[in-house]
């Protein structure tokens, strides 16, 4: 363990001694994870002309958006584990080539089908992409403010992404839905290019070797889990069909973690499920996840729906929160001296009294300032402090090969629990207005659903405040050695 960290480091001084200045390779990091994220949200804006044009049913639509987070999620904490055992550039660029390609894939699709199974292609990139570029940080930065810095930069700049593509989703789809795909194929190659040489090549940080059973149970538990959820309000939560797919979706994943036991290079370390702080950690990750992109949705039918904005307009409209969310991350980092649970505490927080004014007071007839402009503002500032605060609290004391697992727990946890949780709240929000449609105009049945949708995010954020309450830490670095 001693000479695999004594050889990250050389390595690290090894790339600065060869002029490649630290930032340099960040910003190439940070672009990818900036577009990977902005993707996610970028086809919100853009949903009701892919509906027109590609025929898709009222129901299916949220695959376009379900079937990206079913990729990155699905196959994060196998890419985490890989990160580690194949190299951490090789992995990189083969994420970026694959979501290049996939971005490409998604412009020329002709049939409802080719666009759900390119976004799932687009994900998998993604999800290939993210715990090698965490796992590459740490590689160039060593563990103190400056990589506290980086950290926060890194998913700061993922957690401005969402609204930034909602933004550029409304103005590309002026010029075709085609264009929000499109702008991704130049800017991958570029990537592509600058991590092949700017990046550096360390190869593999463990001698271990891949657990394919293990990989993909993981993988598959997931996607079915997600999968499950996803399609449960089309099916109906008691059919048969869904609860096959939980049931066996909880079959792959009690596999998996009985394998993590007994295998002799698990994907998932076995350690990392005995550090209590990174447990309750992740479980509210999952949370924000939840609130970011359930947010977003919601918010996004409302202003298109309700309000009868069109793309450039809806999108224009969100160019406050990503310079409120800038202000959050850039703040988390300077407060995490008093504890980054505590910092998490306060972020879930200020979401949940955003969240609660939100429902409050949307209406059919609302203003933009206090319908949107507000409430927006400050929620998206809490989320900006939650986003960062909560990876901190994630790998805090991670080092060495265990490193790109944690990483890759982290933001495994934290797409599912975006996926799952959009499922969800769109089920709430969908079920709330059928049940008033036969009693109310159509405007105010969206809206009493969507309402439902936010107060139910309102108890999302308070529930992950109370878990920070439960995440003490100690002062030893986690590290392989410590599995014995």
């Amino acid at each position: 363990m001693t000479n695999d960290i004594t050889s990250e480091a050389s390595g690290a001084a090894e790339t600065a001694g060869h002029g490649r200045s630290p930032w340099a390779m960040f910003s190439v990091l940070a672009l990818i994870e900036f577009m990977s994220v902005m993707d996610a949200s970028v086809v919100n804006i853009a949903l009701p002309a892919i509906r027109d044009d590609l025929g898709f049913s009222p129901t299916s639509l949220a695959w376009v958006v379900d079937a990206y987070l079913l990729g990155f999620a699905g196959f994060l904490l196998l890419a985490g584990r890989a990160a580690d055992v194949v190299g951490r550039r090789r992995l990189f660029a083969s994420g970026v080539a694959l979501f290049t390609l996939a971005s490409l894939a998604c412009a020329f699709s002709a049939a409802d089908w080719q666009l759900v199974v390119s976004r799932l292609a687009q994900g998998l990139g993604a999800a290939l992409v993210t715990p090698a570029a965490l796992a590459l940080i740490t590689d160039i930065f060593p563990e103190g403010p400056a990589r506290n810095k980086a950290l926060g930069l890194f998913m700061g700049m993922g957690g401005i992404a969402a609204p930034v593509g909602l933004v550029l989703g409304g103005l590309l789809t002026t010029a075709g839905w085609e264009w929000i795909f499109l702008i991704n194929v130049p800017i991958g190659a570029g990537i592509l290019w600058a991590s092949l040489r700017l990046l550096p090549a360390t190869g593999p940080q463990t001698s271990a070797r891949l657990d394919v059973f293990g990989a993909v149970t993981a993988t598959a538990g997931m996607s079915l889990l997600i999968l499950a959820v996803v399609r449960g309000s089309a099916q109906g939560w008691g059919s048969a069909a869904t609860l096959a797919e939980f049931a066996g979706a909880a079959a792959l994943l009690v596999a998996f973690v009985v394998r993590q036991r007994t295998a002799a290079d698990p994907v998932l370390p076995a350690m990392l499920l005995r550090i209590r702080p990174l447990v309750i950690g992740n479980v509210a990750f999952a949370l924000v996840g939840t609130l970011l992109i359930s947010t977003f949705f919601i918010i996004t039918l409302y202003l298109q729906q309700v309000r009868g904005y069109g793309p450039a307009r809806a999108g224009l409209s969100y160019v406050p929160i990503p310079l409120a969310m800038l202000a959050g991350t850039q703040v988390a980092p300077r407060v995490l001296r008093f504890g980054p649970q505590n910092v998490l505490m306060g972020g879930v927080l200020v979401q949940a009294a955003a969240l609660a004014a939100w429902a409050a007071l949307i209406d059919v007839d609302g203003g933009y300032l206090t319908s949107f402009l507000l409430p927006a503002v400050l929620w998206s500032f809490g989320l900006g402090v939650s986003i960062v605060s909560s990876f901190v609290v994630c790998t805090m004391g991670l080092t060495g090969p265990i490193a790109g697992a944690g990483s890759g727990l982290a933001t495994t946890t934290y797409q599912a629990g975006g996926a799952i949780g959009l499922a969800a709240l769109a089920a709430v929000a969908h079920a709330r207005t059928d049940s008033v449609a036969d009693s109310q105009e159509p405007m105010q049945a969206l809206v009493s659903g969507y309402t439902l949708a936010l107060w139910c995010s309102v108890g999302v954020a308070v529930i992950a405040a109370l878990l920070t309450r439960f995440i003490r830490f100690d002062a030893q670095p986690q590290t392989d050695a410590r599995a014995a």
